[in-house]
């Protein structure tokens, strides 16, 4: 896992993760499932949006498509119309998924109506 460390949270969740933490993994090689495992101490299923996976092909990244549907990733297939930002937010905030991103704007606006984010915090994950 290339010397990533974990801060346990114990919390019981859904994680709906964004294009730019799929892409991060794939570059640096990390595996997702291990990482979150060493992170949250309870069972958890790690969700993306169809819109992410159409995000990854606009942007030439089949590659990163591919290796995460390795890790059992489920595909939510939820559109209401808006931005992928927006989406997701909704998405979260409706359904109660904590978001795992990398986008420090988009970390702000889920922090504001109470999405529980994930993100990386140098070789820690950070839980807010």
């Amino acid at each position: 896992m290339s010397g990533l460390s974990q801060v346990p949270v114990k919390y019981m969740s859904d994680i709906l993760v964004d294009t730019n933490v799929m892409v991060y993994c794939f570059d640096r090689k990390f595996d997702l499932r291990n990482l979150l495992d060493g992170f949250l101490q309870s069972k958890f299923t790690v969700f993306t949006l169809a819109k992410c996976i159409k995000e990854l092909s606009s942007i030439k990244r089949n590659d990163v498509e591919k290796f995460f549907s390795s890790f059992g990733i489920k595909i939510l297939d939820f559109d209401d119309g808006k931005t992928t930002d927006d989406t997701i937010l909704n998405k979260c905030s409706s359904d109660g998924y904590i978001l795992f991103t990398e986008d420090k704007a988009l970390i702000k606006r889920a922090k504001a109506i109470g999405v529980k984010t994930v993100s990386f915090a140098g070789k820690t994950l950070k839980f807010s």
